[in-house]
């Protein structure tokens, strides 16, 4: 999202999503899906897409063909065959197909829907059609433009919609954000594709960091991150100055969360955005309550990546759920 804000851990489970690769160390045998939500023309996810191949991994990007910052968990799909106007940065054009690939890169294609429904569209169109129902081994969402940080975005981003959408389905998924906010064209970016500094190279290569340390993983266990669960990774500002910044083990909420307002403009009379601080947000229910939240990391950090983990289990704890029965115990059955 091109937005930031400024804006639990990990936990004993009896049942694990089984990522099935094939037997081997190389990682060629193991497939990623690729998605984002400024587009798949964006140079974040263009730097990620190659960094990744470099690394021995088979990478199948389907990103939305247009910006789709905070569509959040949003399911859109094509109402026509073609595109009625130009995706992103006119690429492709109007009246392209609604659908398509790179055409020198099969690997690389784009969607006319939200991230959720690129999820969608890999699995259940390109997966089988194209490369003959491979298995899907982790789904990789950004770099994003801009902080997802929760829990005001978690919902909002569609970073993270494309993410509980593959969790939703059984499948890994991390979710990567950066702080940096201007989404530009990666065919404008083509002069800056081995500087080290820049940007998207440093989110790229720490992309592959994060990745390569799960499917090494597989070397003690079988399995990469628990049932219902992912994880949500965000940045702080890279640069020369910052080129490889720490990760930290963090918590989605605590302080420093902050979660998306309206004030109202006394010129124009219109809402316009704010974020607030609401107590809920800092009040610590589930998880490890001595872990640093995300929002606090990037904030008061320096060169710092807060890596937290999620679940799509919304259930509320067994106690409070017990509490609130007990309330509603003389209508309840």
């Amino acid at each position: 999202m091109k937005f930031s804000s400024i804006v639990c851990a990990l936990t004993a489970a009896v049942s694990v999503i089984a990522a099935p690769v094939s037997s081997g160390s190389n990682n060629t045998n193991k497939t990623i899906l690729l998605t984002n939500d400024d587009g798949w023309a964006s140079t974040n996810i263009r730097a990620t897409y190659k960094n990744l191949k470099n690394a021995g991994y088979e990478v199948i990007m389907v990103a939305p063909v247009s910006q789709r910052s905070g569509f959040g968990g949003q399911f859109l799909l094509p109402t026509t065959k073609n595109l009625t106007t130009g995706g992103e940065f006119n690429y492709p054009p109007a009246g392209s197909p609604s659908w398509d690939h790179e055409k020198d890169d099969m690997n690389i294609w784009y969607f006319n829907g939200t991230p959720s429904s690129c999820v969608a569209f890999a699995l259940n169109y390109i997966m089988p059609k194209y490369y003959n129902n491979k298995t899907v081994d982790l789904v990789v969402s950004g770099p994003n433009e801009g902080t997802n940080m929760s829990p005001g975005l978690y919902t909002l981003s569609g970073t993270m919609g494309a993410t509980y959408s593959a969790v939703n389905r059984g499948i890994p998924a991390i979710a990567f954000s950066g702080s940096n906010s201007n989404n530009s064209f990666y065919k404008d970016d083509v002069s800056k594709e081995n500087d080290k500094t820049f940007t998207p190279n440093i989110l790229a290569k720490k992309v592959v960091q994060l990745v390569d340390a799960l499917f090494a993983s597989y070397h003690n266990h079988p399995n990469m991150l628990p049932v219902t669960t992912g994880l949500n990774v965000n940045f702080g500002p890279v640069g020369a100055d910052c080129m490889d910044p720490e990760y930290v083990f963090t918590r989605l909420d605590g302080p420093d969360s902050m979660t998306p307002s309206l004030a109202m403009n006394q010129t124009t009379g219109l809402p316009v955005w704010s974020f607030g601080y609401y107590p809920a947000t800092f009040t610590c229910v589930f998880g490890d309550c001595d872990l640093p939240s995300e929002a606090w990391l990037i904030t008061e950090k320096t060169c710092k990546a807060s890596v937290s983990l999620f679940s799509i289990d919304y259930d509320a704890d067994y106690k409070q759920a017990s509490r609130v029965q007990s309330y509603l115990a003389p209508v309840l059955n």
